[in-house]
């Protein structure tokens, strides 16, 4: 994922946790450790770490450590992991202090990684459906299970969550890629191509994105539009996968009416 906690405030050299009258209180640096519900939502009251520590307080403190330290997908895949088999176990007493160097040992993490622990509640791909979630609500476990879902057919460039909401719009039929003008500036940023009169002639010869990309996933060949030599063909076609991505599915391409495939068809049927 693209959402990054790199420049968050929340990222604090020393981490430190005590117990007042008013509750657990966790800091990053001077700051209060935010609880990141956005990231996933488990305990909204707050924090809480040692062996007495509810499991769901134990959870949202290892979810604000985690992606703070390391990000949100770290947070989201390890959080049950850390708050069983650390939050609960190692953090004990009124205080602590933990450095960020510490939490991003690598022999610190494992000796959490392989004991017991809970249930991860993190939405999975299979829980995610992009036609019906409201992706204006949504947290960062649901943008993650939904990126790992539609992996192969959303768009990758630009804002994650922005990309969500593209393909939302294209699945419930409020957007049509196939009717958008295709620009000579998206053959050279996402196809590549080099040759001016190259872009130019597709640029002229197909008007939007639906026919072009008929065309480019489907024809027989691609030389017969003028300027397509055999590296210019060979790059349109390495397209596919790129298109498919930005019509959300390849059953959104339009089909196309490959004149010359037919005109083959029927040479053979002569001779035969």
């Amino acid at each position: 994922m693209k959402t990054s906690y790199s420049q968050s405030k929340y990222r604090a050299r020393r981490y430190r946790g005590e117990r007042t009258l008013g509750g657990c209180l966790v800091y990053a640096g001077d700051d209060l450790l935010d609880k990141h519900l956005m990231v996933h939502t488990v305990s909204p009251g707050g924090f809480d770490w040692g062996p007495d520590a509810s499991p769901e307080r134990a959870c949202q403190l290892a979810i604000a450590l985690l992606a703070s330290a390391f990000g949100v997908e770290v947070a989201i895949d390890d959080y049950h992991l850390f708050a069983e088999n650390f939050v609960r176990r190692e953090l004990s007493g009124e205080e602590w202090s933990i450095r960020l160097q510490d939490l991003r040992e690598s022999s610190f993490r494992e000796q959490y990684l392989h004991r017991d622990y809970p249930e991860n509640t993190a939405p999975q791909p299979d829980n995610v459906a992009i036609k019906t979630i409201d992706l204006d609500s949504i947290t960062y476990a649901d943008e993650l299970a939904l990126v790992r879902r539609y992996d192969e057919v959303l768009w990758k460039k630009g804002k994650i969550r922005g990309n969500l909401h593209r393909l939302q719009e294209i699945r419930l039929g409020n957007r049509d890629p196939a009717a958008e003008s295709l620009p000579e500036q998206w053959l050279s940023t996402h196809g590549r191509l080099t040759s001016a009169a190259a872009k130019r002639a597709i640029a002229e010869e197909f008007e939007t994105m639906g026919e072009f990309a008929a065309w480019a996933c489907y024809a027989t060949t691609l030389r017969t539009v003028d300027h397509v030599g055999e590296s210019t063909e060979e790059r349109i076609r390495s397209l596919r996968p790129t298109l498919i991505r930005w019509f959300g599915g390849e059953e959104h391409i339009p089909p196309y009416d490959d004149d010359q495939e037919m005109l083959v068809s029927g040479n053979n049927r002569d001779i035969h």
